[in-house]
């Protein structure tokens, strides 16, 4: 299911075409719709109906990951539902660094946070990630692990990377990223300490009485 994103204010349309098990128009329903907050309160929407074509509409006034339900009966019962997020529009923020030469622009392109008008982190965020964690991979893997712990932003990244998939799935593979992204931070620090090619450097035996012996 594609979560689509709004900002705060702008009118949420949901159009629901009422169809029986045949796959024929059912008229004669009455719709009615529900929006579950980001803090879990539930609030009425309006519906209009136009035959078997139903559209529910609502305002939100804040941020976060809704969902909704459209139910009918009477004549025909049936059930949908349905979710999508709401950013805050906040023209005047500070833009991104999007810059891979940069930790920070790193950072945004491992964890594919490369939207401008709609970032998951600032780049105050994932400076303060990049400073409680040794190295870029480490923190890019902190970011994704923040993403997988927040419902709000497992919807964000859903709908910003245009995904058709539910949230526990996506947790699953942003914390799956982040443990290959530790594992290659890891054999790189690894590759780096040991070996002979990491330094250039071969580790040979001694002989200081080699010069005065005679071969």
């Amino acid at each position: 299911m594609t979560v689509r994103a709004y900002w705060i204010g702008q009118q949420i349309a949901a159009e629901w075409t009422l169809l029986d098990p045949s796959g024929q128009p059912a008229d004669g329903a009455t719709v009615s719709g529900v929006v579950t907050t980001p803090d879990g309160t539930t609030t009425p929407m309006t519906v209009t109906s136009a035959g078997h074509v139903h559209t529910a509409t609502y305002t939100p006034a804040g941020a976060g990951a809704y969902s909704y339900r459209l139910t009918a009966i009477g004549a025909f019962v049936d059930a949908v539902e349905g979710r999508f997020v709401v950013r805050s529009h906040e023209p005047s923020a500070a833009p991104i660094t999007l810059d891979p030469a940069t930790d920070v622009g790193m950072v945004r392109l491992l964890i594919t946070d490369v939207d401008e008008t709609a970032p998951l982190f600032t780049d105050a965020e994932l400076q303060a990630f990049l400073a409680a964690e040794r190295g870029v991979k480490r923190a890019a893997a902190l970011a994704l692990e923040t993403i997988a712990r927040s419902e709000v932003l497992i919807a964000k990244h859903i709908s910003t990377q245009d995904l058709s998939t539910n949230g526990p799935s996506v947790g699953a593979e942003l914390r799956a990223s982040a443990r290959a992204l530790r594992e290659q931070a890891q054999q790189d620090e690894d590759d780096l300490i040991g070996g002979t090619d990491a330094w250039g450097i071969s580790v040979i035996d001694f002989d200081p009485q080699a010069a005065y012996r005679r071969w």
